[in-house]
């Protein structure tokens, strides 16, 4: 698909129909500002901090000289964008760099921040602090799109070539190392993050493919760390609780005032943080999430449904119900097979850990009649992995399958694709193992039962 191309919310057909849930899927026109239903956080202008930016040359907002020569000691956006591409430096201490400069000049840090962004897209364009401090989102999204080389069908994301191998993981470890140098301070200081995620939220609903799935990556990733910081600050939070009630339990003799206090206001502290992170994964869902789980571009589809995995995982307690895995499963009737097969593979890491299986049920029963139907997908991966899938529910859940829903499964084995037979294959054999164990276990029982009967009559 070419950058230039229009983007419409009617050409986001995934073939949905028939899911479990009626999901209808609805169009609307969205502003780049404010997404329809998010509560995103609006990005608060500042005046500049260190001089007039009308004399500024874009060389020199983004740390730049006279001349293109990187200003010493900072980390510039080309410095963060060259440190991810290369993958030779160390991306925590190019962090720690760019944290310094952000304390120091915080305006000038989240614009290396967004133009890192920008670079990342593969846009010549550059966000100024004179059009960070004036504009708009929708304005500086507006002006970076015709920036924009519109001859050109690919960006970083896509680009084949050694040198962009590993280029997504770069930036998704910057991300998440971001976030972690982040987690005790400036995660909740309402500018950095909010300003971020505000800018974020409207390119991913830009018309240049470039610029929504590049942010659309970064987002879900960030929302991804956050999340994980989310399920730390609330476990800290109820430790901090217990520990303030065990004092207060203590003899009057023994109790500690200060210790109490201090604890009380730890308490307080991290219940307002826990807030704070809600609101930023609130703006991110609903901003981001909500619009390109259902996007025209299978990779986006693919990433939203690969993070969607890791925020079950991480914060089960918040995300692990069916609220959200609705998701999950509507995403299974994809069109693509890249897609469903990220949400096989996302089903499977839920379904190997016990602690989760009774949060699934639902979930199971509800689907399970469309994953079963995924093991004859015309894509092999996807059908093999289905495979493997169902021997976890089979494993794991109680009733899972039934034995009619099992030998569905059995005629695999004489499938011509040799990892499909091996994963039917392995559905059999443990099927029968568990069989025979149960078939073992019935009959030293009934044994057993045997054997005091007879000593009862003995007895008598």
């Amino acid at each position: 698909m070419d950058e230039s191309e229009p983007y419409s919310s009617e050409d986001e057909d995934v073939s949905l129909t028939g899911s479990d849930f009626e999901f209808q899927l609805t169009t609307s026109k969205r502003k780049l500002n404010s997404t329809q239903g998010a509560a995103s956080p609006k990005r608060v202008r500042h005046p500049s901090v260190s001089g007039s930016s009308q004399s500024q040359t874009p060389e020199e907002s983004r740390g730049l000289g006279p001349h293109g020569a990187q200003t010493e000691g900072r980390a510039t956006a080309c410095h963060l964008y060259e440190a991810v591409r290369s993958g030779r430096s160390a991306l925590l201490t190019v962090i720690d760099d760019w944290l310094e400069e952000y304390r120091r000049d915080r305006e000038a840090g989240i614009l290396e921040l967004i133009n890192f962004v920008v670079q990342c897209s593969g846009c010549k364009g550059v966000v100024t602090r004179e059009m960070f401090s004036r504009l708009q989102n929708a304005d500086i999204i507006s002006h970076l799109t015709t920036e924009f080389n519109e001859d050109s069908v690919s960006y970083p994301l896509v680009s084949g070539g050694s040198q962009w191998r590993h280029f997504r993981e770069g930036v998704c470890e910057f991300v998440s190392l971001l976030v972690r140098g982040c987690r005790n301070s400036l995660l909740y200081d309402d500018f950095l993050f909010s300003s971020f995620i505000a800018l974020l939220t409207g390119l991913a609903d830009s018309q240049v493919r470039a610029f929504r799935h590049t942010s659309t990556l970064i987002t879900m990733r960030l929302m991804s760390s956050i999340v994980s910081v989310a399920a730390e600050v609330t476990a800290q939070a109820l430790m901090t609780r217990r520990r303030c009630e065990l004092e207060k339990n203590k003899p009057a003799e023994h109790r500690a005032i200060d210790r109490i206090e201090e604890l009380e206001g730890s308490y307080r502290e991290l219940l307002e943080h826990q807030e704070d992170l809600r609101s930023l994964m609130n703006g991110i869902f609903k901003g981001v999430f909500i619009h390109r789980y259902r996007d025209r571009v299978p990779e986006i589809r693919a990433v939203c449904m690969e993070e969607m995995g890791v925020w079950l995982r991480e914060n089960p307690a918040s995300f692990l119900n069916d609220e959200h895995l609705k998701y999950v499963g509507w995403m299974l009737h994809d069109k693509q097979a890249a897609v469903r097969l990220q949400c096989v593979l996302t089903l499977q890491k839920l379904y190997v850990e016990k602690d989760f299986i009774s949060r699934l049920e639902l979930f199971t029963s509800r689907f399970k009649e469309r994953i079963l139907c995924m093991i004859l997908d015309k894509d092999s991966d996807v059908a093999v992995e289905t495979v493997k899938l169902l021997l976890l529910i089979k494993q794991q859940t109680d009733e899972g399958l039934s034995e009619e829903e099992c030998a569905a499964v059995y005629p695999l084995v004489f499938a011509t694709h040799r990892g499909l037979a091996c994963a039917a294959g392995r559905f059999l054999y443990h099927t029968y193992v568990q069989l025979h164990h149960d078939i073992i276990i019935i009959s030293t029982q009934t044994v057993m039962s045997v054997t005091c009967c007879v000593c009862v009559c003995v007895c008598v």
